[in-house]
């Protein structure tokens, strides 16, 4: 057998090389340097040149040190027995702390928060009464939607990380934070919402890499918001979110509107950005779709998708919320 300038002896027996000339069909093609070897089962090409990005520890730091420097110039811890019913008093307190969510308080007093999801609550398909049903709300942040669910009467646990050093960065980043000492409260803004609601939703801390069905049991809704791009493995993340699940799961979360599947439908495309401020991925659509998929639920529908631009940006990034079940 000679393929190019190479030749190839095999000593078979007699009757072997018929059906390996019927199997194969014809001969493999001869070799060509620039498209590479192929036999019609093996492929080979010529490797290409790649660059990767040596990455600048402290890019991914921005999230931690925006927050670190805010409370370094604002933060005001309230004393142990002082009120929060008070307007005044609740005022100072939302004064001193930052705020992911935009909640509605007593008095009238609303957080400036980073996000205003107050606009997008008719568009989830949320049921008016949850009476009777347990609701576990993942990564809550500040509680936006576990007061919400709370409020329509269901029985809420919400779960979040503790500070910022649990945060699912990279490494690298991780080392540089702890070596700064960069490390804020996730939510001190979750606790004094829930005494000045005089809420009842339950708080755990945790990661969602850490559920367990022995340790919080199962829920009838688990809601997880803008999470997924934030964590370096989102499918194993969902399976663990699918492990809690006994009714369904509603999830939002980015997705890249330019990127599409291939024509001939292989490949699932997303973007990596590497855990800089605090996110890992931005998927297709179709990806996100395919991933919880993947996670083992049996039906996943797109129930709406949006663009929330975050306070002092001019544009946000678009989403998707989708509803899976077991």
């Amino acid at each position: 057998m000679r393929i190019g300038r190479f030749s190839l002896t095999v000593g078979v027996p007699d009757g072997f090389t018929s059906g390996v000339r019927r199997a194969m069909g014809r001969q493999p093609p001869a070799l060509n340097q620039e498209a590479g070897l192929s036999t019609g089962r093996l492929e080979i090409r010529p490797a290409p040149a790649v660059t990767f990005e040596r990455r600048n520890p402290d890019d991914g730091l921005t999230f931690v040190r925006q927050r670190v420097d805010w409370r370094a110039k604002n933060r005001r811890e309230p004393a142990v027995d002082e009120k929060v019913d008070g307007p005044e008093s609740l005022a100072r307190l939302v004064a001193g702390r930052p705020w992911y969510h935009t909640l509605e308080l007593p008095h009238g007093i609303v957080t400036p928060g980073e996000y205003d999801h107050r606009d997008l609550v008719p568009h989830y398909g949320i049921p008016a009464d949850l009476r009777g049903r347990r609701v576990l709300d993942l990564a809550s942040a500040d509680g936006f939607w576990a007061f919400e669910f709370e409020r329509r009467g269901a029985e809420v646990t919400a779960l979040d990380i503790d500070t910022t050093a649990d945060v699912d960065l990279p490494a690298p980043v991780h080392r540089r934070a702890a070596d700064q000492g960069l490390d804020d409260p996730i939510t001190d803004g979750f606790a004094l919402a829930k005494r000045a609601l005089k809420s009842g939703v339950e708080h755990v801390t945790g990661t969602i890499y850490d559920l367990d069905p022995a340790r919080l049991g199962q829920f009838d809704l688990v809601h997880a918001g803008d999470v997924l791009l934030h964590l370096r493995d989102p499918l194993g993340a969902l399976e663990q979110i699918r492990r809690v699940t006994k009714g369904e799961a509603l999830l939002s979360d980015v997705f890249e509107p330019s990127l599409r599947l291939p024509s001939n439908g292989e490949g699932l495309p997303a973007l990596y950005f590497g855990g800089g401020n605090a996110a890992w991925w931005r998927p297709a659509l179709s990806t996100l779709v395919q991933m919880v998929a993947d996670a083992d639920f049996s039906l996943v529908e797109v129930v709406t998708t949006y663009s929330l631009v975050a306070r002092g940006e001019k544009v946000g990034p678009w989403r998707a919320v989708l509803r899976a079940k077991p």
